[in-house]
């Protein structure tokens, strides 16, 4: 996939420093010749009570919500920056705006992955949109130079363990996607193993050969970086075995990186809507933006 003028960077604000942090970063990723839209989305709240009557002009909560996103896009002065005024749910806004090559990009303010799965935007955009997602959090670090990619052959090797030709996963995507970023130069590709001690009578051993479970990492990475095709001149391809679980390993490596790109499996109807436990575990966790690629 390359980098093209239609793609837009679907940037979802509240006036939270979270959102105009989301904002900096896109604005920063995107090409020159590329659009952000500034998404911001008002609805008029439900007011509950028993003796309780208020009357709400919906007028001047447009008038306002209009305001508050004319006045961040003059603040802005991009020329690549429009804004989109929706009334609708935040997260299901932004969901119905997608489409073709779009990108989302969201701030995260959460702590925690339990943040992450009650309710929240980012939640509901991770789960819904069947493009690429970032959760700009952590640092924030921009502009974008080093990346680190995680890598699964699953769907990419026979039974034998060949490359089957023209094969893809999300893995193969999300390096795709990362390598044509604007701006990268590096980019490390990686798969992590781990296997629980096993404790059998008087012995407690490690439960696995680190040499063997090393070189099959190493060509669980082999595989993805060559399906994935040719690599952008300027672009260096790295890899890293590294040992834990994939979330906590790559939660590790985000420490050192400006953006973390994984991909997410969901199929079918209620585990499409789902991210993968290592997905959630990085997008919650990360110590920088974190992009969800499907």
């Amino acid at each position: 996939m390359n980098v093209t003028a239609n793609r837009r960077w679907l940037v979802g604000v509240d006036g939270s420093d979270e959102s105009l942090d989301a904002l900096a970063w896109a604005r920063d990723a995107a090409s020159s010749d590329e659009r952000i839209v500034v998404v911001h989305a008002w609805d008029v709240p439900v007011v509950v009570g028993y003796d309780v009557a208020v009357a709400i002009d919906p007028r001047s909560i447009e008038d306002a919500a209009q305001a508050f996103l004319d006045d961040l896009i003059a603040r802005t002065d991009d020329d690549r920056v429009t804004g989109r005024l929706i009334r609708s749910h935040a997260g299901r806004g932004i969901v119905d705006l997608t489409e073709g090559d779009d990108v989302v990009v969201l701030g995260h303010r959460g702590t925690g992955r339990m943040s992450m799965m009650l309710g929240s935007t980012a939640s509901y955009v991770l789960h819904h949109v069947a493009r690429p997602v970032v959760i700009v959090r952590g640092d924030g670090s921009h502009p974008i130079r080093k990346v680190v990619v995680g890598a699964d052959d699953h769907d990419l090797v026979d039974d034998e363990g060949a490359l089957v030709p023209g094969a893809e996963n999300e893995a193969v995507r999300a390096l795709r996607w990362a390598v044509n970023l604007p701006g990268v130069a590096e980019v490390t590709v990686t798969h992590a193993w781990f296997l629980p001690a096993v404790v059998a009578g008087w012995y407690a051993g490690p439960g696995a050969d680190f040499e063997v479970m090393d070189a099959a990492s190493d060509a669980v990475i082999d595989h993805v970086i060559a399906a994935a095709g040719p690599i952008p001149e300027g672009v260096a391809v790295g890899r890293e075995v590294l040992r834990g679980t994939p979330g906590f390993a790559l939660i590790e490596a985000s420490r050192d990186a400006d953006l973390v790109t994984v991909g997410s499996r969901g199929r079918g109807t209620l585990r499409g809507l789902l991210l993968g436990s290592t997905s959630a575990e990085v997008a919650s966790y990360g110590h920088c933006p974190v992009a969800v690629v499907r």
